[in-house]
């Protein structure tokens, strides 16, 4: 008797088991299974936000592209306009003088793009096995190729790049006046005349229809690659609208009880504050030193502080500022300077002039209604704001 339930019990431990070796090997199946689902879904995922991304990055550079040849557009007609008259003596008007010079100034690394998602998607080994899609990497590649090919054309040729050295303009802009803002507009418009005059001015300022019309066929090809990129994989105008807005939505919301205090941007040889009140009104104040110059009368640096009021207010995400010229207050502050001999007056007359300059400049834009919006927001701390502007670019304020 007890042998049979001795026998009876092996078999049960047996079947037991089986039971247990089924149910581990069905168990780690299901774990293979479920893992290769995540796997894949997390594969295509990663596929989805790398081509959101770099498409994102190639509609960037089509806007940036449309912003050169709106400025090209915009400036062909004032250049055409100042080289019919190179020969005449008499100064085109003040603020059209500067604006030709400003068009025909050389400076460094005017056409450049931010290669950052470029570099992402070139040195990432797994990119191409994970977008699985070759007409999409092709496209891309051939986009990134032809960015970088304007950019050394642009930056290179002679009928791309303006033809006046920023050092040569910077130093007539400095030197151009001593008594009176005729002479300083005078001396300038002897400047541009002459240059104007030159083969390779006369040249750059002819061929802006070559300049135009390379633009536009950059535009058009890359807008047609990028709207087969977003065909091929999938991509929908509302998963781009999403993926800008998350890029956006970084910080935290800037808020009327947050923002009054002191904000320093500080940018190379210049630092910019806001004063901004609860009252809804704002300081601006800036500060810069010249770069080194040497004129007849003196040489060294000078720096120059501009402040003046306005008011503020927040509209959803934006921070719009409306500046009040009419309170502009200028100094020019001489303290880096060595005077030559026997230049003491000639520098007193130019800082009353610059001073004067600077001050018109301001007055004159008093009523054209300036006003400027930026997104703004603020990290955990709330003592750093981002602020980005329409044309990409992005700044970054810390509390004083």
């Amino acid at each position: 008797m007890e042998q049979k339930k001795t026998k009876t019990r092996r078999r049960i431990d047996w079947q037991q088991f089986i039971i247990t070796v089924l149910g581990t090997a069905i168990g780690v199946a299901l774990t293979f299974v479920v893992s290769g689902m995540i796997d894949k879904r997390n594969k295509e995922k990663a596929q989805r936000l790398t081509a959101i991304m770099v498409i994102h990055d190639i509609d960037n550079t089509i806007d940036i592209f449309k912003s050169w040849k709106e400025k090209e557009e915009n400036g062909k007609a004032l250049l055409l306009y100042a080289l019919e008259r190179k020969d005449q003596v008499e100064p085109i008007p003040g603020d059209t003088l500067l604006n030709v010079l400003d068009l025909l100034v050389r400076r460094k690394a005017e056409y450049h793009f931010d290669t950052s998602k470029e570099q992402i998607f070139n040195s990432d080994a797994d990119t191409w096995q994970n977008l699985d899609n070759m007409k999409f990497i092709d496209n891309v590649q051939e986009i990134f190729y032809e960015r970088q090919c304007f950019l050394e054309m642009a930056n290179t040729l002679e009928w791309f790049r303006a033809p006046i050295p920023e050092e040569e303009s910077t130093q007539v802009v400095i030197n151009g006046g001593w008594n009176s803002e005729e002479e300083y507009y005078e001396k300038i418009w002897a400047f541009l005349r002459d240059k104007l005059h030159e083969r390779r001015v006369a040249y750059y300022i002819n061929v802006s229809h070559a300049r135009l019309s390379t633009l536009t066929e950059y535009i058009d090809k890359f807008t047609l690659l990028n709207e087969e990129n977003k065909f091929i994989m999938g991509i929908t105008d509302r998963e781009m609208e999403d993926y800008v807005n998350s890029l956006n939505n970084n910080g935290i919301a800037l808020t009327k009880a947050a923002l009054p205090g002191h904000w320093l941007f500080v940018s190379k040889d210049q630092s910019t504050e806001y004063d901004f009140r609860s009252d809804n009104s704002y300081t601006f104040t800036n500060e810069g030193t010249s770069s080194y110059t040497k004129t007849p009368y003196w040489s060294g640096n000078y720096t120059l502080r501009t402040s003046y009021k306005g008011t503020w207010a927040l509209q959803k995400d934006s921070l719009i500022l409306t500046p009040d010229y009419t309170t502009t207050d200028v100094l020019v502050d001489s303290g880096g300077l060595v005077v030559e001999e026997n230049g003491e007056e000639a520098l007193k007359d130019w800082l009353n002039s610059y001073k004067e300059r600077m001050l018109d400049y301001y007055r004159s834009h008093a009523d054209q209604g300036e006003r400027l919006a930026v997104k703004a927001r603020l990290d955990s701390s709330k003592d750093k704001m981002e602020w980005s502007f329409s044309d990409g670019e992005v700044r970054y304020l810390k509390r004083k």
